[in-house]
């Protein structure tokens, strides 16, 4: 039987992650915290820890930044590991040297749950079973409505793309069902009609790595409200990448 990927938090530079460990352990995630880069490589040489991606400062303490998060990887039981940069934004010189060390997920303070769990599940994707993506998506964080039945219901956006909406919500509509979702984008809110395409509720078969709620794939969309959504996606897209 496969381990469950872990999530390895690192300190940096008098910034203890105690608090990030927890939200990602609060957030389905098996993740691990280290407090210095020897006791990382502790870690990811145990085996059962089975740890897949770390979470690191921008001022992890190392002298060659490159050579470290490459050995580090070395150990890893796969001989890979996804790494994202959290913290502050750092100053040009730090953001180089992520950069060409091969950093390339990133999640700038503060940042929402929703980021949080969008980058993790990027750096996790390749031990995910999720089908391939025609658009686009990016984690919003923000409210929304959803109408089904002649009902409306609030919710809150966890990822948006030109093709769907993943919609956060305790009572999701069933699979198949027609809905309509008013989304706030720019200065006012589009209204896209479309239907549910999964959902996740409690029990054996819920995704921990996404919150309860439901996949809504979008009918016919006029290029104004296209547009939109696209421009809004690449905007989000830029303040998560290096």
């Amino acid at each position: 039987m496969s381990l469950e990927p872990t999530v390895l938090v690192l300190d940096g530079g008098g910034a203890p992650r105690g608090a990030l460990t927890q939200r990602l352990r609060r957030l389905g995630y098996r993740a691990l915290r280290a407090k210095s880069p020897e006791q990382a490589f502790q870690i990811v040489e145990e085996r059962r820890q089975q740890v897949s991606a770390a979470l690191i400062p921008p001022d992890l303490a190392v002298i060659d930044l490159r050579a470290a998060l490459e050995a580090l990887a070395a150990n890893a039981p796969d001989g890979v590991l996804s790494y994202i940069v959290a913290g502050g934004y750092p100053q040009p010189e730090a953001l180089a040297e992520l950069r060409q060390s091969g950093v390339s997920l990133a999640l700038w303070e503060p940042f929402d749950d929703a980021r949080l769990r969008f980058q993790v599940n990027r750096a996790l994707a390749r031990l995910l079973d999720n089908p391939p993506r025609r658009e686009p998506r990016a984690p919003l964080d923000v409210p929304a409505q959803f109408t089904h039945a002649g009902r409306q219901k609030n919710a809150r956006v966890y990822t948006l793309s030109a093709g769907g909406v993943y919609l956060e919500t305790p009572r999701p509509a069933v699979r198949g069902a027609a809905v309509e979702v008013e989304v706030p984008i720019g200065p006012g809110a589009l209204r896209l009609a479309g239907s549910v395409l999964f959902t996740n509720v409690p029990g054996n078969l819920c995704r921990a790595n996404l919150p309860v709620g439901m996949g809504v794939g979008f009918g016919a969309i006029a290029e104004g409200a296209l547009a939109a959504i696209r421009r809004e996606v690449a905007q989000v897209s830029l303040g998560l990448t290096l």
